[in-house]
């Protein structure tokens, strides 16, 4: 192209009368060559360029300019450029038109006399002139950068064209295989009779006493809020009672551009109420809601100068559930890492779903359980970029991509490592917490409040989950008094949240952050450290 761009320009001036136009029309005809590359060994790269300038020429003709060239008929100025000014024969654009060659010749005889009066050598020097005045940039930079992105468009097409009819073929063999699944996003109660077990039952929370002591985590308020700030109507549980069937209708998230800083969950009733072997004994969760990236600082000002914060429950989200063995275990809500999802097991519809804050978007992540999903526990997890929620039933785990809502079974050997060692991390430490890529745990071992196993000082314990061996042992923040320690969750990749009491009476001595790699800690301010938590979006932290 650098070699031959020069002439090839000065032929599309003296056919367009136009520099833009020429340009235009040569990069044009560097597309047809190279999208036929490469060239057969008889051919000339320029004579293919050339004959394809012709051809487009032909398509649009165009005419700028006041020269005596430009007003001869499209053909004609074709003819005279072609065979006067690029020495190709009348046999060849004979062949090129598709026209007799006594036409070609009898058409530049008549445009040679019109232009100078049949004096073909001056027209000749006149077309030399005009050509070698052309402006030619380089068009190599342009031409190939354009046509990387028509090979791109050309490849997404080809693979959408030999993508469609495989994904209709999945389609359909989902939708046959998968009725029991879909039932979950079309609300068909066909999987309630499953293996002849009757579907979970949903007891809600009945409404707490006023404490005389007026804390906020006993009159329902939600723990950890600022001053001036209330909860919404709907943060204490409709009371029922206890042994009853009534649940709360399923929430609708608020479209809100606030993000989850934490949940707290309100309080359960006493241990005492009735209950059959996975039934959802209580139901209520309250979510701390912090100002988005997007919101405006200035908006709803509070104290001190920074955007209000606010609360909302969400009374649907099941908290605990019925064991035969008398235990009651905590269900925790899953939270995204930038505070816009959460997902939960729903009391209302017996089956977990998830909210998207922004959207408002729902999504259900199972089918309706029934008791034997709940036996072994049951528990609901997201990825780290917030997409995937991961739901374990049984010895069974289904993940579904929250922005497309396809639902599919997590094979066995696809399981995380720190899934994979959840017995054995359980057993040895009782409280534990799994990084983001489930590489790693994190828990608090050694001292009279770990394991017999665990031996040596107290202290925050870093494991590598697959080879199931500690990899750091790290001090627990210093808060000045004996204390002891447990671990909340992981922050990000790097940063653990534990959980700080007083050794003599189980205090509450604040929250900390401790970052798993050095051991430094930094006391987190504004969280409730006398209940238990599930933090959301880190950066409102």
């Amino acid at each position: 192209m650098q070699r031959d761009q020069r002439s090839l320009v000065g032929t599309a001036l003296l056919l367009t009368g136009s520099h833009e136009q020429a340009i235009r029309l040569v990069l044009r005809s560097f597309h047809t060559v190279a999208l036929s590359w490469p060239p057969p060994v008889w051919e000339n790269p320029t004579t293919h360029a050339q004959i394809a300038l012709y051809r487009r020429f032909l398509q649009r003709p165009s005419a700028a300019g006041a020269t005596a060239l430009v007003r001869l008929p499209a053909r004609q100025r074709l003819l005279v450029v072609a065979c006067l000014h690029d020495g190709r024969t009348r046999a060849e654009m004979a062949a090129v038109l598709g026209v007799p060659e006594d036409t070609v010749r009898t058409e530049i005889a008549e445009a040679v006399e019109t232009l100078t009066k049949g004096d073909e050598k001056r027209l000749v020097a006149r077309m030399a002139t005009a050509a070698g005045e052309a402006s030619v940039p380089d068009l190599s930079a342009l031409c190939v950068r354009t046509l990387k992105r028509r090979r791109a468009r050309g490849v997404l097409l080809t693979v959408a064209a030999a993508l469609v009819p495989v994904a209709l073929i999945v389609a359909f063999t989902v939708l046959q295989r998968g009725e029991v699944l879909n039932s979950a996003l079309s609300g068909r109660g066909g999987v309630e009779a499953i293996e002849g077990h009757e579907p979970v039952r949903a007891i809600a929370t009945p409404t707490p006493a006023p404490s005389p002591s007026g804390s906020p985590a006993e009159n329902g308020a939600s723990p950890g809020a600022s001053p001036g700030t209330t909860p919404s109507k709907a943060a204490s549980p409709k009371a029922v009672q206890p042994g009853t069937t009534a649940s709360p209708a399923p929430w609708r998230a608020p479209r809100t551009s606030s993000v989850i800083r934490y949940a707290v969950p309100a309080r359960c009733p006493g241990e005492d109420v009735p209950a059959r072997d996975g039934d959802v004994v209580c139901a209520g969760w309250t979510l701390r809601l912090a100002p988005g990236a997007s919101a405006s600082a200035a908006a709803g000002d509070c104290e001190g100068g920074g955007p209000c914060e606010s609360t909302v429950s969400v009374p649907d989200a099941a908290q605990r559930l019925a064991h035969g063995d008398g235990k009651r275990p905590r269900l925790d809500p899953a939270i995204s890492r930038d505070g816009r999802r959460i997902a939960y097991l729903s009391a209302a519809e017996r089956r977990y779903v998830a909210h998207d804050l922004g959207s408002g978007v729902k999504r259900y992540l199972s089918p309706v359980l029934v008791p034997a999903d709940t036996e072994k526990g049951t528990l609901v997890s997201v990825s780290p970029d917030g997409r995937h929620f991961t739901v374990v039933l049984g010895g069974r785990r289904l993940r579904t991509d929250f922005t497309t809502g396809a639902l599919t079974p997590v094979p066995a050997t696809r399981e995380l490592p720190a899934d994979r060692a959840a017995p054995w991390l359980g057993e040895r430490y009782g409280t534990w917490a799994g990084s983001p890529n489930g590489r790693y745990a994190a828990a608090v071992g050694g001292g009279k409040a770990a394991h017999r196993d665990a031996r040596g000082p107290l202290g925050l314990h870093v494991i590598d989950t697959a080879a199931r061996r500690v990899l750091r042992r790290l001090p627990l923040p210093d808060v000045g008094r004996p204390a002891e320690g447990a671990v909340v969750s992981w922050l990000n990749g790097r940063e653990v949240v534990v959980r700080m009491s007083a050794a003599d009476g189980g205090e509450p001595l604040g929250l900390f952050r401790v970052n798993a790699v050095t051991g430094r800690a930094h006391r987190l301010a504004g969280l409730p450290a006398d209940a238990a938590l599930v933090l959301g979006a880190a950066k409102a932290l």
